[in-house]
Parts: structure tokens; sequence; C-alpha cells
């Protein structure tokens, strides 16, 4: 998840992405995404010196992003917008390092993961998660909900057909019956596998609540950003829970695979 804490320094990454990436379309297309229409078309230079390419519009980038900076989520709209994270990373690891993996919050679920693939980029998803849940707890849903039912359908891909016509309480049965949650070699393991399977039912009831939560207030099925009344702390609920249950059973997949 990106930080913000280091204001300046989030000002100068995105200043630096910024002049890497957009022409004046782009301003034109960030103002009203973020709606500050004020600040970008209303900055006497900033355009202007674009087009010119003038010497300053180094410093008028950085003027508009302090100005829109007033508000700090509103920096993080914009990274998100232009993808900070993935240009850091190829072009600077060091402000990628500074802005993006020291920090608290889960950038992915396991050091080497085993269900990335070509379609599916599972680092991404939770980055585009954490930083939509203060802002869009919406959007934060139904891609959590998303993320749950790709890591289930990834790791029963060679044990279950027609796995696209399964819902997500028929995925959470086909995993407690396919995949080996105890290893045989466990104390007890058949104590202990009836226990993991009746947590494991209890998180499956946590993702059908995330599958209603997201139908009724979350993204998908045509539905927009909303005005629902859902909380960032209502959503984090959820998505927590989802990642919980996406890291164990991705955890499980590596362990027996392994």
């Amino acid at each position: 998840m990106l930080t913000i804490e280091n204001k300046d320094r989030l000002i100068y990454a995105l200043t630096l992405a910024i002049e890497a990436k957009f022409d004046a379309s782009e301003w034109t297309k960030l103002a009203y995404e973020i709606d500050e229409v004020n600040a970008i078309e209303g900055h006497s230079r900033l355009i202007r010196s674009l087009n010119w390419s003038d010497p300053d519009y180094t410093q008028n980038v950085i003027e508009v992003l302090k100005q829109i900076g007033r508000k700090p989520e509103k920096l993080a709209r914009i990274a998100e917008h232009i993808n900070l994270a993935d240009w850091l990373e190829t072009r600077r690891s060091d402000l990628y390092n500074e802005l993006y993996k020291n920090n608290d919050e889960p950038s992915h679920l396991l050091d080497e993961n085993p269900l990335d693939t070509d379609t599916f980029d599972l680092t991404k998803q939770l980055r585009r998660i954490y930083s939509s849940l203060e802002e869009d707890p919406e959007l934060a849903l139904g891609t959590t909900k998303e993320m749950v039912e790709t890591v289930l359908k990834t790791i029963l891909s060679d044990k279950v057909d027609n796995l696209d016509d399964l819902d997500m309480p028929a995925l959470i049965k086909a995993a407690q019956k396919h995949i080996k949650l105890i290893p045989d070699d466990v104390a007890e393991a058949n104590k202990g596998n009836d226990t993991i399977k009746r947590t494991l039912s209890n998180l499956g009831q946590i993702v059908v609540g995330i599958t209603e939560l997201r139908n009724a207030y979350g993204t998908g099925h045509g539905k927009v950003k909303n005005e629902s009344g859902l909380q960032p702390y209502h959503a984090r609920l959820v998505v927590n829970a989802g990642v919980t249950l996406a890291k164990f059973l991705m955890e499980v997949s590596q362990d027996q695979n392994n």
C-alpha cells in the first residue's frame, strides 16, 4: 500500500512520473477524475509551460501537486490514476521501496506467490484494494470478492471441472473437499482437520458475506461508485477477512506444491 506520511517524497515521485507520462489532455482528464479542475486548469503556467517545454514546467507541476496535496488522499488518487507503483518499480526502485514497500499494510500475500498468472496479478489487486479503502469502499469490496474468487478457482483449476459455473459457497465447499488442510504427519491430524474445516467454513461465510455486500454496495454488475452510506471501517472488516482467507488458501497450496 502507498504510504503518504512523507508528502514531499510522494510529490517528488508523482512529478517524475507525470513529467514522463503526461500531455495536456492527461492533465485535463486528471482534473476531472479527482475533482481538482480549479487547481489544474486554473494554474496560469502549467499547461503553457508543458506545451512550450519551458524550464519552469517542473516547478509548476510541484506547485499544483502541493495545492492538491492539502488533502493527502488526493495525492493517493493521483498515484492510482497514473499507476505510479508500476512506473516507480521499473524506473526508480529506491522511491518504490520508500513509498510502497516499507510500510505496515500488505502489498502482497506471500514472498513467492504461486498463483500469479498471465491474467491475474495478485499484488496489483491488493494494491488496488487497500488504496481504495478510504476513498471508495465499494470498489474495495468488489475487488476483494474478485480476488478471493480468483484464488479459489486457481487453486482448484486442476481438481474441479466447470469452475465458472460455481458460485462462492460452492467454491468454498470444493476447497474443503479437494485441498488437504492438515498434513498427514501432524499428530491427531484427523481431529485437527475437522477443526480447520469448521474454521474454513466460518471463513466461507465471511466470503459469502463479501459476495452479498458486493452485490448490494460494491462495484460490478454495471454499478458505479455510489453513495451507499457504506463506511471505510465496514469495508476494512470485509477486506481483511477476505485477505486472511486468501492468504491461508495460498499458503496451503504453496506447501502442497513444494
